[in-house]
């Protein structure tokens, strides 16, 4: 007797997740498609002075590419939003070798240069007036080198290039008379970097500068936040010398003995003292915290600490196993990340997690078990518009789905990293629902999926996988749109779980005369590409590039099945391509439904 259909059509609540992932490698000479993610590190402090530094004022970020010391191709320059930029189809030819040189500051709105001029990465320099206490004049750079041969990791964190200086008195309560307490400083910086070279990270042009600002804090004394370029591996030695003025611009006192103060990049110094009312003893430490921006991290020993950690953000890891009840979501620029230390987390209900409104969500290092769904395609991990959500090193048991975008939400970004995904419907999943999601990426490394789809994608996104292993009973993976670049990975599809020939042959044969439906009610095979059914749903074109990657249809009905099947949109500019080299490996059959399709640069079916 024939099964009842188990094609699981996709619910209404699913969600998606956090980002990263990029590669390079080709074995050919042709130009190279790839995409590469820019994360601009950010801290979350409390004191005042703290305040400055967390790369919140960062807008826009420039790429450019050199080859043998020339520009290779344009400069391209986009927005940079919750703390990361995308740029995506860049021509690279492999065996070659390229200089990566990235750039990240504020700027105008247009992304027109603001606090530095950029038109020259060589020769950066401020393009206003210097002056202390603006968060405006920091920035981050990152240079590196790559040669397109191999697997190349498209996310790049950059660093600053200068070293943040604070100064700080204590001794402001201790002066009696208000006309004798300054409220502004004027600050001369002698023979401070003007310039600096993003390609070699060599700051020059060595100048005085002086400028005159409001205390950033005249309650607690915290006078300047200055950023100086500064060397990399070792301090530079910076001297300054201070005025004091109160409201009528009337010196107060003077301060002329902070020399050989120690500035290294990245790092951030403090200055503090009685530095009004007499010349004495400076207190000067080098703040390592400003180079590794990681939060400070809790241990999460209850549910009510978890709880917290989940509704206002912070970084914990877990002291014992813990049970979850209730769902919640991150969102206005929140970051919540839980070290899971090993431990086990139970979700008890139905419940979702959601990153929405800039928000990040990053699970790691440990077991998360979700065996309560309502149904197999409920989604645990979801993201709304502008969120993102990270599993690194997690293995996740549900009997519903793991992770996806909500509907209809732009700008989400899912990443997997180094886990294992046991899911019931799907492991990684979008949802169709109109209008369809925009500039959706996810980022698969690493990582082991199973599910009846393990991978369903029914929306234009963009999709990377590297080094994963993907296996379904249904499909593995179904590609309806959008373009995907799969490298070093493998999707099988097991037809062991049919309970006889005559159930196996009805599956396979149903679509011969039968348009596709939802969610992953398509063909069965290891890899589904492209959309048959009428109307105006699915209307998208498929692009999938595969390399050193294996697609297998296994099992005792195998011989029934295709390794990979494809059915284009017959619209122009909507139908299916797929290229491969040399060391895929498909066991089975590729068989092509339809025309419009393309394969290596060949047309099928026409």
């Amino acid at each position: 007797m024939k099964r009842l259909f188990t094609f699981v059509v996709l619910g209404l609540s699913l969600g998606l997740a956090s980002c990263q992932k990029e590669d390079v490698s080709n074995s050919s000479d042709q130009p190279s498609l790839t995409t590469l993610q820019v994360k601009i590190p950010q801290q979350m402090q409390s004191r005042a002075i703290a305040d400055y530094g967390q790369g919140s004022e960062i807008n826009r970020c420039i790429l450019e590419i050199y080859r043998d010391g020339k520009l290779y191709g344009q400069r391209a320059v986009v927005a940079v939003e919750n703390g990361s930029a995308t740029f995506t189809d860049l021509q690279l030819v492999a065996s070659q070798t390229y200089d990566i040189v990235l750039w990240a500051d504020c700027a105008n709105s247009d992304l027109s240069d603001l606090y530095y001029t950029t038109t020259d990465l060589s020769a950066i320099s401020a393009a206003k007036s210097y002056t202390g206490n603006d968060d405006g004049f920091d920035a981050f750079y990152a240079t590196q080198e790559l040669t397109v041969t191999e697997a190349f990791n498209g996310t790049i964190t950059l660093t600053r290039p200068f070293g943040q200086l604070t100064v700080k008195t204590l001794d402001l309560n201790s002066i009696q008379k208000e006309e004798l307490k300054p409220t502004q400083v004027t600050m001369t910086l002698a023979s401070v970097p003007t310039q600096f070279n993003a390609l070699t990270g060599e700051a020059s042009e060595e100048q005085t500068v002086t400028y005159t600002t409001a205390f950033e804090d005249a309650t607690t004394g915290e006078l300047t936040v200055d950023y100086i370029w500064a060397p990399e591996s070792e301090s530079n030695l910076v001297n300054f010398e201070m005025e004091f003025l109160n409201g009528s611009n009337t010196t107060i006192a003077t301060n002329d003995q902070f020399t050989n103060i120690p500035l290294r990049r990245n790092y951030r110094t403090n200055v503090s003292g009685n530095l009004v009312t007499k010349k004495g003893v400076l207190n000067v430490t080098i703040d390592p915290d400003f180079a590794t921006p990681d939060y400070e991290v809790e241990v999460i020993e209850n549910t009510a600490e978890l709880t917290a950690l989940l509704q206002n953000g912070g970084s914990a890891k877990l002291a014992t196993d813990l049970e979850l009840d209730a769902s919640f979501e991150v969102n206005n620029e929140t970051e919540s990340e839980l070290d899971l230390n090993g431990k086990t987390l139970t979700i008890t209900k139905s419940i979702y997690l959601n990153a929405a409104d800039g928000g990040v969500l990053t699970f790691k290092n440990g077991t998360i078990v979700a065996n309560d769904m309502q149904s197999s395609s409920t989604s645990l991990f979801n993201t709304d518009a502008n969120g993102s959500i990270t599993l690194d090193g997690v293995t996740l048991k549900t009997n519903g789905t793991g992770i996806g975008p909500n509907n209809s939400k732009n700008n989400g970004v899912i990443t997997v990293r180094n886990s294992t995904l046991e899911c019931g419907a799907y492991a990684v999943a979008t949802n169709a629902s109109m209008p369809v999601a925009e500039n959706v990426y996810i980022y698969l490394e690493n990582s082991t999926f199973t599910g009846s789809t393990p991978l369903c994608i029914n929306i234009p996104c963009y999709v990377a996988i590297d080094g994963c292993t993907i296996t379904g009973d249904t499909q593995a993976a179904m590609l309806r749109g959008g373009t995907a670049t799969i490298r070093n990975s493998t999707f099988t599809f097991t037809t062991d779980p049919f309970e006889s020939e005559e159930d196996a042959r009805f599956y396979a044969e149903y679509f011969i005369t039968n348009n596709w439906g939802g969610g992953n009610m398509v063909n069965c095979a290891a890899l589904v590409l492209g959309n048959k059914a009428p109307g105006t749903a699915y209307q998208y074109p498929t692009v999938v590039t595969l390399e050193k990657t294996t697609v297998e249809t296994i099992g005792k009905y195998a011989s029934l099945f295709p390794a990979m099947y494809a059915h284009a949109n017959q619209g122009e500019g909507l139908g299916v391509t797929i290229n491969y080299d040399d060391e895929c490996v498909f066991t089975g059959d590729c068989t092509y439904g339809s025309k419009n399709i393309t394969v290596n640069g060949v047309a099928q079916n026409e």
